[in-house]
């Protein structure tokens, strides 16, 4: 696959990132004279709060020549109202706007659920660097329902082209409705897709550490390993449902991390930036900006409870499927896709202190969704549960 960078004039969003990718490359370059002498400040044995909580990624750094093996989990399910803005949307106001101006919507999401698993190997080559590289595989499963009209009959939902024609009449007939993608569904109905996702992997840097304190530039890319041409019904799948992005992607974050006797704190800003203009598919899913912020507080040495806020400001998808596909349920359009949300994480880190298993540990988060405001209509979420065990050696 050939990486080309877009040349479109840069959105809020991406300008965004772009002053945020700014300060972690100012910071990184002002700071490099003192990585190879700062100080380690280590403490002498494994203890659950030198690893953030669960959801954190990017978080650590090992020493020179330790290696670390983990494997991490997530599950996150959207379900209950739909949701336009921050508001609650009725099926009319669905089907009248929820697929655009073009098009009748006849089906909703009722509720949606994603897992995630994934590898964690990291080796450090010195003190001051560690690589990191995580494959991952994904499965996303989907219930649709049927929309309830309160003005007569629907829209069929057909396909518009992107010379903006209807891209079905009538007259077609039944293959011309299946070849254009329209729902022939007349009730409920689940669907689901699997495969591999997209592969992270790169450096992560340290700028500063000593006593109580550390700061790690981790500049991640992500391979578009994951498929992007899932189908159902021989037409692709809603957006959310392919497993990967299909674009060659920047992952750039700035990361500090800080304790004082039991209690630990940190804070973390990450960016994802998209290097090409489009997927083989023909769409390129939004860049997205997120802050994160935690503390937690060790009850002994193999254990620490944690509290995290977390803001997320994701872009819409740009583009547009290059092949048939729905426009009969909002995630089957582009605008659909992005919004700001705020959620609050409680978590739990424990490690194995001593003994023929010294160093291996567990941690789990739960985040739970306390604000959305999202573009276009939207399933509303229910929160994502994080679970990780590793082993470093």
């Amino acid at each position: 696959m050939n990486v080309s960078i877009s040349r479109r004039p840069l959105p809020a969003l991406r300008g965004r990132l772009a002053v945020c990718l700014a300060v972690c490359l100012s910071l990184a370059v002002t700071a490099a004279p003192s990585i190879a002498l700062a100080d380690s400040g280590h403490a002498a044995g494994p203890l659950p709060d030198t690893h953030g909580p669960a959801g954190v990624m990017f978080d650590h750094m090992h020493k020179k020549g330790e290696w670390m093996f983990g494997f991490r989990y997530m599950y996150s399910s959207e379900g209950g109202d739909v949701l336009h803005g921050g508001s609650k949307a009725g099926d009319q106001t669905i089907i009248d706007r929820g697929c655009g101006p073009a098009h009748k919507c006849s089906m909703v999401q009722s509720d949606m659920s994603m897992n995630m698993y994934m590898l964690d190997i990291m080796y450090a080559p010195t003190d001051w660097m560690t690589l990191m590289v995580m494959p991952m595989y994904m499965t996303h499963d989907m219930t649709m329902r049927p929309l309830k009209s309160s003005g007569g009959m629907m829209g069929h939902g057909g396909h518009m082209g992107h010379d903006g024609a209807m891209g079905m009449d009538m007259s077609d007939g039944m293959d011309g409705m299946m070849s254009h993608g329209t729902h022939m569904h007349s009730g409920s109905h689940s669907h689901g897709t699997d495969g591999w996702g997209d592969t992270i992997f790169g450096p992560e840097l340290r700028i500063a550490d000593g006593p109580g304190y550390h700061l790690q530039f981790s500049p991640m890319f992500s391979a578009p390993t994951g498929s992007v041409d899932k189908k159902t019904n021989g037409v692709f799948t809603h957006y959310m449902m392919q497993p990967g992005s299909g674009t060659w992607d920047f992952l750039p974050s700035l990361t500090y991390t800080g304790r004082a006797d039991r209690l630990a704190w940190g804070a973390q800003v990450l960016g994802v930036i998209r290097m090409e203009e489009e997927n083989e598919s023909g769409y390129r899913l939004g860049d997205v900006l997120q802050v994160t912020g935690w503390g937690s507080y060790r009850f002994a040495n193999w254990i620490s409870a944690s509290i995290r806020g977390l803001y997320t400001d994701q872009g819409q998808i740009e583009g547009h499927y290059n092949g048939a596909h729905n426009h009969s349920s909002p995630p089957d359009l582009q605008f659909n896709y992005g919004g700001t949300f705020w959620d609050i994480g409680f978590g739990i880190n424990t490690v194995v202190p001593s003994g023929p298993l010294k160093g291996v540990r567990f941690s789990a988060e739960w985040l739970q969704p306390v604000d959305e405001n999202v573009n276009g209509y939207q399933l509303e979420r229910d929160g994502t549960l994080w679970a990780n065990t590793s082993f470093a050696f």
